[in-house]
């Protein structure tokens, strides 16, 4: 396990803490004092040496799984590991890997609302129109600023009271606290003109070119439990993947 003292030095800058904590270790990976399979010290003992709370601890961890820059085991022998990026590109969802290429930092949630579902979501939360919904809109930042906007749609019957939460964290984590964590996704990534909304959070001219990824997140039983679609900074975004042949037959560099 590596000494977290002796690699991390907690600079808060006026950012949050847990955003402080997540840039430190992003800073760490990429100075290579992070390795590939190394284990991250104990939500407790972290928090202990970087002079926080362990809530804050555990929101700067959640951050960094969400984004794919670790994995978190439970059990013995569990516990928070460095993820390389093959794994990164290759066990996550796409918006997921977008947020850990521009290096993510931290996340605003802008509003929360119940609504009516809209067609499109409620074609793919398999609802009715008059159905309501929870409707998340967050900013997503790295390194202090604006890489994507997130806009998730929740069935407001299977996350009773959601909007009254704490949504900054990882969703995943607490949508698994209702029983109904996604286990798999579908997703689409296509460009789009920046809409004058997303413009101003993101910082760029209305009608700029942006990423944008719509995903539907279904439980392990099949039901559809979110709906996304995300927009993230075309200058600030980078999309890495590794695939190997199925024929088994040798790559060859162009």
């Amino acid at each position: 396990m590596m000494n977290s003292g002796s690699v991390l030095a907690l600079e808060r800058g006026g950012k949050p803490l847990h955003v402080a904590i997540v840039e430190q270790i992003l800073a760490a990976i990429d100075r290579g004092e992070l390795g590939v399979g190394e284990r991250l010290p104990p939500e407790r003992e972290l928090a202990a040496s970087l002079g926080v709370s362990r809530m804050t601890a555990r929101q700067a961890l959640g951050e960094l799984a969400r984004a794919g820059v670790v994995k978190r085991v439970v059990g013995r022998g569990g516990g928070t590991f460095i993820l390389d990026g093959a794994a990164r590109a290759g066990g996550s969802t796409l918006s997921a890997t977008l947020r850990h290429e521009g290096r993510m930092s931290g996340v605003e949630v802008i509003s929360v609302e119940v609504d009516r579902a809209s067609r499109r979501a409620a074609a793919a939360l398999e609802l009715g129109r008059s159905d309501p919904i929870v409707v998340v809109v967050r900013l997503v930042l790295a390194r202090g600023k604006p890489l994507a906007v997130e806009r998730i749609a929740l069935p407001s019957r299977l996350f009773s009271d959601l909007e009254d939460l704490d949504l900054a964290g990882d969703l995943s984590e607490l949508m698994a606290t209702f029983g109904y964590a996604p286990a798999t996704f579908t997703e689409t990534m296509e460009t789009v003109p920046a809409r004058p909304s997303d413009a101003r959070m993101l910082g760029v001219r209305s009608g700029a070119p942006l990423l944008l990824v719509e995903r539907v997140g279904y439980a392990a039983d099949g039901t559809p439990v979110e709906f996304a679609r995300d927009r993230f900074r075309g200058d600030r975004t980078r999309y890495v993947t590794r695939s190997d042949r199925e024929d088994g037959a040798p790559q060859r560099d162009r």
